[in-house]
Parts: C-alpha cells; sequence; structure tokens
C-alpha cells in the first residue's frame, strides 16, 4: 500500500480539516469534538471475533469491521467516508472521518497494483482495501498476524512466471519487478528505494526475497562451479604427470637394468678419468 496526498496542514499522515464554510473558531471547536469522539471510539470499540477462515489464518471480514466500528459509535458524533479511487494504473480508498458540525480528518489514499485487473479483481481490491485501511484507522487487529509471517516465515517462493507477472511503478510507468531488481544491483537510487518501499505489497515483498535468493545461490552456484573446475583441471594435470613420470620411470628402468651395467659401455664410461656419473648418462638417453 502507498499513502498519497498528503497536505500541508498535517500531522503525520492525517490532514485535519473541516467544510469551507466554518470561521476558523468553529472550525477548531468541530475538530475538537470530532477528535474526542475519534478518541471515545477506539475505548468503547469491541474487537470483531475472527469467524473466517484464510489461508491457515482467521480473520474478520469487511462486514464483522464495519458492524465493530458502527457499534462503537451508535452515540457519538463520528461517521467515515470510503471513497474509491484510482491513480496511475492503482486502485484503493480514499479515508476521511467526519462529525456533524462540519470537520473532517482526511487520511489519504490507500492504493494497491492490481496488474491485468478483471471487475472481479477490481472488487476483491476494493474490498480488502476498505477492510485493512479502516480497520487501521480505527486500531482494528482483523486478522491474526500473518503478513509478516508470510513474508518473513515462508519457506515457499513464487516461481519464474509468477515473478515475471510482478511490477513495480518506477517513474511513474509500471516495470517488471526483476528489471527494476535489476537496476537497484546496478547502481540505480530510485530502484533501491522502490525496493526497499516498506510498503510494498506481500507478494511483492516475497518476490522480491524470492528474486535475492535465487541471485544469491547462482551466485554460489557458479562460486562452487568455478571451484570445482579448478580442482578438476588440477587432478587431470597430476594424473598426466604421474602418467608421464611412470613411463621416465619405465624407460629408466630398461636402461639401468643389471644387464647394462655389466656392458662394455657402462664399464668404460665407469674407467674414465673425470668420468660422469654412468646412471646420470642412462638417465639422458631416456630424457
Amino acid at each position: 500500500m502507498k499513502m498519497l496526498n498528503t497536505p500541508a496542514d498535517w500531522i503525520g499522515q492525517i490532514h485535519f480539516t473541516g467544510l469551507p464554510l466554518l470561521s476558523s473558531e468553529e472550525l477548531k471547536e468541530a475538530q475538537k469534538s470530532l477528535m474526542k469522539a475519534y478518541v471515545d471510539t477506539q475505548h468503547i470499540l469491541d474487537q470483531p471475533g475472527k469467524n473466517h477462515d484464510g489461508y491457515g489464518y482467521k480473520y474478520a471480514d469487511l462486514n464483522d469491521v464495519i458492524s465493530s466500528i458502527q457499534a462503537a459509535t451508535k452515540y457519538l458524533d463520528i461517521a467515515y467516508i470510503q471513497q474509491p479511487v484510482t491513480h496511475g494504473g492503482q486502485t484503493g480508498i480514499h479515508n476521511y472521518l467526519i462529525n456533524s458540525q462540519g470537520a473532517i480528518f482526511d487520511f489519504g489514499s490507500y492504493l494497491i497494483d492490481l496488474g491485468k485487473p478483471s471487475p472481479q479483481e477490481h472488487g476483491k481490491c476494493l474490498t480488502y482495501v476498505r477492510r485493512y485501511s479502516i480497520s487501521s484507522i480505527f486500531g482494528i487487529a482483523s486478522e491474526d498476524d500473518t503478513d509478516a509471517k508470510k513474508f518473513e516465515g515462508k519457506e515457499d517462493f513464487l516461481s519464474t512466471s509468477e515473478l515475471s507477472g510482478i511490477k513495480v511503478v518506477y517513474q511513474q510507468k509500471k516495470r517488471d519487478l526483476v528489471e527494476v531488481i535489476a537496476m537497484a544491483m546496478a547502481g540505480d537510487e530510485l530502484a533501491k528505494q522502490i525496493i526497499a518501499d516498506k510498503d510494498n505489497p506481500v507478494k511483492t515483498k516475497l518476490a522480491i526475497k524470492s528474486i535475492t535468493k535465487m541471485y544469491k545461490f547462482s551466485e554460489d552456484l557458479i562460486d562452487k562451479k568455478s571451484t570445482a573446475k579448478e580442482k578438476l583441471v588440477t587432478a587431470e594435470k597430476k594424473e598426466q604427470e604421474a602418467k608421464k613420470q611412470e613411463q621416465i620411470n619405465q624407460q629408466a628402468a630398461k636402461v639401468i637394468d643389471p644387464p647394462y651395467t655389466e656392458s662394455s659401455e657402462f664399464k668404460k664410461l665407469s674407467n674414465e678419468v673425470n668420468k660422469s656419473d654412468p646412471f646420470d648418462e642412462a638417465m639422458k638417453k631416456v630424457r
């Protein structure tokens, strides 16, 4: 998810404003009233039950979340607006809290990438973002804390076909995640920021994790291949040297065999003044 639209007069990611017809004093009183109602809501709000099964976890669906908020705000002057928005190939919700006095708390837009959305996917996306964003605003734990577990503890990795379909926004254009990671590895600062963005969707984080693991595995495999090749070349060289030495030894054995030491040539060399070692002479013939 990505937060957009943060005007000048905001605290954190919340823009405190109101209807333009209010005077400065009226606006202050309206905002104070809305803030009190907002705080009171969180004090009395009951966490919804997690009665629905997800992929290995329990969660409260959007209806459960809304019912919990409505029960807590029943006697308070506070309401919310969730406006569907799209921006640069992304879709999501713009959230507001309002009261009858005209105060508005603008929580900005929460957007996610859809890739190639069908109407069904668009609807699923809006439901997902509505639940997550409004739950976050009111402090509702709508499901078990599985996002971090999915990312940090997931042993499975995305397949190459899945990785090739994931895109991120780079310079206001959608680019393949693999391409942006390659750019980050090459030193592109913007690409590095995109890859390191903590607000990346869980699937994108998993994809980055998968690609990083694959890259490190490939590097390790290449290093091990080089080491194995060096060992193989060394072993072959030693084997060749051993065979060559064996041939030399076999020829030397024939030359310096006892019958040669009894030959006239050997005796002649042995009796010469300033003679060379007859065995050295014999080895010369071998070499």
